[in-house]
């Protein structure tokens, strides 16, 4: 029986459509819990947006957090000293706070989830913060420069201060350190260029989180220095906000990992495991050790940990 042959058009029409639903090797999925199509998620179209909102994030934290004792000094009346504690606090908060965000993100929500939620909450500081201080706080208009000094305020409107600069630290914790690994989650690091991509996401991030506060250490520092605060709070809010929008927008595009519960217990099963088999012998070939291969993982949407021979 003779082969049938192809038209070259037939033959590059059934190529691409064999390229286009290629699934990731690492086991993400989709927006909707499917095994993840390559060519139609991740990679730099995610990640570009990715880079965009760490950028816009970064510019409104730091337009706040910069000149935070500047303005506990000039427009709520602190002493430098008093101003150092509070932001020191406020400063440690966020750290805390982002202890809460891996929690919530590895075990339960997944990364996504997590960014979106604590973005939102990031964004209602924020916007509570400019609400407060202009209807409030820089009280007579024009106050908090080097001249001007603001008056007293009432326990309630510095009850609203310390709410929106305590959401806005909340926001943050919870949302900086899982968005790094969210961005390179895009990239299938057993595909040997989206490998060699996530490595490169990461020196894009990082100039992006410079750029951000590169920014916000000039431009937005300069109107408040000049006694423009809410104008510096309320730009610092529109880019969060617009951060969140864009964000929300690349959702269909991303990959995801779904979240592994409790690590408490699979912990405490790796001490025990450890500990049952401390006198066990490892095989020199390998061979009875239990090993699922790239494929079966993808399958079951679990990730591959790479082999290593640094503990053997």
């Amino acid at each position: 029986m003779s082969c049938l042959e192809l038209e070259p058009s037939k033959v590059n029409k059934f190529m691409e459509e064999s390229e286009s639903e290629e699934l990731t090797l690492d086991g993400s999925v989709d927006f909707k819990g499917r095994p993840a199509i390559r060519a139609k998620s991740g990679r730099w179209g995610a990640g570009i947006i990715i880079l965009l909102n760490q950028c816009l994030a970064t510019l409104a934290f730091f337009g706040i957090g910069v000149n935070l004792v500047v303005f506990l000094t000039r427009v709520v009346g602190q002493n430098n000293a008093e101003a150092a504690n509070n932001v020191s606090k406020w400063t440690g908060t966020v750290y805390i706070f982002s202890l809460v965000g891996a929690f919530l993100s590895d075990s339960y929500w997944g990364r996504y989830k997590t960014c979106a939620v604590f973005q939102v909450i990031f964004v209602i500081g924020l916007m509570s913060l400019s609400l407060s201080s202009y209807l409030f706080l820089i009280k007579p208009k024009g106050c908090g420069n080097q001249t001007i000094q603001c008056g007293k305020h009432s326990s309630w409107e510095m009850g609203m201060f310390y709410l929106s600069i305590y959401l806005i630290a909340l926001g943050n914790g919870g949302y900086q350190p899982n968005i790094a690994t969210f961005g390179a989650d895009q990239f299938d690091e057993e595909h040997s260029k989206e490998g060699h991509n996530k490595v490169a996401f990461f020196s894009y991030f990082y100039l992006a989180l410079n750029f951000g506060q590169l920014f916000s250490n000039t431009i937005l520092v300069y109107f408040e220095d000049e006694g423009m605060w809410a104008l510096g709070f309320w730009l610092s809010a529109g880019c969060a906000f617009a951060a969140l929008i864009l964000f929300l927008v690349g959702t269909p595009r991303y990959r995801h990992f779904k979240p592994s519960g409790n690590p408490l217990a699979r912990f405490c099963q790796v001490l025990v495991a450890a500990s049952r088999k401390v006198k066990v012998q490892m095989p020199s070939n390998g061979e009875d050790l239990y090993n699922m291969d790239t494929k079966e993982c993808s399958n079951t949407m679990n990730r591959k940990i790479l082999h290593t021979h640094g503990f053997k």
